[in-house]
């Protein structure tokens, strides 16, 4: 538990984490490799406690988003492979030699700058070509492919690592789509390691392992299912390794009928007892409990918990306040945590995160 001068943090249990990688890693064919995905610092988690656990377990490489992540894994100590996923900009190549990744490329300018400057800086960068096959976000057409890699192999300080894409896919939605995207992928590579033999093959994502499994290819690419996250259908036994915590600062008793909350616009429906929590959408709580201009106390959509029971939301999330319906929890005290909803990658960097195992 976190010390008792914090009113709002994050819990993370690395006991978790280190449960689910060692799930996702007896999921994996012999000789699949595991690429742990710690973008958007790890998803909230902090990517470089999350990196370091990683590694420990197993995983060949680590993959970020952008060439910002990979430097500043680099400046925490990580020496690892790292995968940028994002192709950068020509304008960034300087940036990628020194900081020794393997960047995405999905375009001849920017394969001409980072063979410059892998030239001025004396070394060799490896290189992941990214295929486009429906996403729209970036990468090649699978049709330029042969054409590409053929120039490519004229530039001696770039290595072809592999060859990937990022599927449009949904589960449950367009699973018919996504096997034929995943077949004319896995040509599409076999062609190009025609042309460059030993590219690495990945296209798998949480999604794409837990849905088709026999698509694994060479390397899988996870991040979802690191941190307890199953977007499909197909049971997990994973752990939650997170927890949004806020602490009461303060209790109130509220007549029947009274107005509170910003606008007056929630009505209490009832003799109430409200907390106050020092959090709000400024660390991530953007949700608005009532779509009505009156909440009336029927039909709460957000709500928290604490000492095992549910405390719905009271009016509207403010910049740094909430109010929570505590009538049900009559041993409720300043001072107690309540469970809170939050999207992981949107609650507030800023707020502490408390480390477990």
């Amino acid at each position: 538990m976190a010390p008792p001068f914090h009113l709002k943090w994050v819990d993370i249990d690395l006991r978790a984490i280190a449960s689910n990688l060692r799930w996702i890693r007896r999921r994996l064919s012999p000789g699949v490799q595991l690429m742990v995905v710690v973008k958007a610092d790890a998803y909230g988690h902090g990517a470089e406690r999350v990196s370091r656990l990683a590694l420990a377990e197993g995983a060949d490489c680590l993959g970020v988003l952008n060439l910002e992540e990979a430097v500043r894994l680099r400046q925490g100590g990580i020496r690892s492979r790292i995968v940028v996923l994002c192709p950068p900009l020509p304008q960034q190549a300087a940036g990628v030699a020194a900081a020794r990744v393997e960047p995405a490329v999905d375009s001849w300018e920017l394969a001409r700058a980072l063979d410059r400057a892998a030239a001025a800086a004396r070394r060799v960068i490896p290189v992941h070509l990214d295929l486009d096959f429906g996403l729209g976000r970036w990468g090649m057409p699978p049709k330029e492919v042969p054409g590409f890699l053929r120039r490519l192999r004229r530039l001696r300080r770039l290595r072809p690592a592999g060859i990937a894409a990022h599927l449009d896919y949904v589960p449950g939605q367009n699973a018919v789509e996504a096997e034929e995207k995943l077949r004319r992928f896995d040509l599409c590579a076999a062609e190009a390691r025609g042309l460059l033999p030993g590219l690495t093959r990945h296209c798998a994502n949480t999604s794409i392992l837990m849905d088709f499994p026999h698509w694994q290819m060479d390397m899988v690419r996870i991040g979802n299912l690191v941190y307890g996250i199953n977007p499909t259908s197909k049971p997990a036994p994973l752990k939650n390794p997170w927890k949004l915590f806020a602490r009461i600062v303060s209790l109130r008793e509220v007549g029947k009928g009274r107005a509170i909350g910003y606008g007056s616009e929630y009505l209490a429906p009832r003799r109430m007892r409200v907390a106050s929590l020092a959090i709000g959408y400024s660390d991530g709580l953007t949700m608005e409990p009532a779509q009505r201009l009156i909440g009336l106390g029927l039909g709460f959509h957000y709500y928290g918990w604490l000492r095992g029971r549910r405390v719905p939301f009271v009016g509207r999330s403010g910049i740094a306040h909430i109010l929570v319906d505590v009538s049900g929890v009559p041993r409720a005290r300043v001072g107690d945590p309540v469970s809170l909803p939050v999207r992981r990658t949107a609650a507030d960097a800023r707020l502490p995160r408390v480390y477990r195992g």
